[in-house]
């Protein structure tokens, strides 16, 4: 055993037992391979993964966030978590205390399917950054891809078609964004206005 980190004499000797054989049995997995392994073992003793536990708290630290100036708790732990600043979102947004609108020009991709995209992400960004909750509208969505001028009537269904993991949904049940989604909209405020150096 590492002696930088001693067991406590109140250990039960057959957790001491087990644990040599559990060394054992994890040792060759990588770090990744080791946590998965754990938490199938917890999910199959009917206890809750360590992980889930991590994300139970992370969630519900989360949401005990007051909102602030217009924008949710959530939103103002997306924003602490991406080192996403005020005035970045203000480029993007325009941000009251009972509503919170897009006032970016474009999106900033090239062509006009992954604008598509990137609209989308910033229309469930705009619902999250004000509820908490990243749902919308297909409506919102094409109203959004209309007014940065990536809307394409002909191609629009099939450019909607590149949302991979980042939305989950349909035209007809809406929209949601999913935590990817939450990352990739991050890296389209920062690029939609950088931080400025310091």
């Amino acid at each position: 055993m590492n002696s930088e980190n001693p067991i406590p004499n109140s250990v039960p000797k057959a957790v001491l037992g087990a644990i040599p054989k559990l060394v054992e049995v994890l040792t060759p997995l990588s770090v990744e391979d080791r946590q998965r392994a754990i938490s199938a073992t917890m999910i199959l003793f009917g206890q809750p993964s360590p992980a889930s536990t991590a994300f139970s708290k992370t969630q519900a630290r989360d949401e005990q966030i007051e909102p602030a100036d217009g924008i949710s708790g959530k939103g103002t732990a997306w924003m602490k978590k991406n080192a996403i600043t005020r005035e970045q979102l203000e480029h993007v947004f325009c941000i009251e205390s009972d509503s919170i609108d897009v006032i970016a020009s474009s999106m900033p991709a090239k062509g006009k399917r992954q604008q598509t995209v990137q609209a989308y992400v910033i229309c469930g960004l705009k619902s999250f950054l004000k509820t908490g909750e990243p749902d919308f509208t297909d409506a919102e969505g094409r109203e959004l891809c209309s007014k940065v001028g990536c809307y394409d009537m002909a191609n629009h269904s099939n450019y909607k078609k590149a949302f991979g993991n980042l939305l989950n949904g349909s035209k007809e049940s809406g929209w949601k964004l999913t935590n990817p989604g939450l990352s990739e909209a991050a890296k389209i405020v920062k690029e939609l206005k950088p931080q400025a150096a310091v």
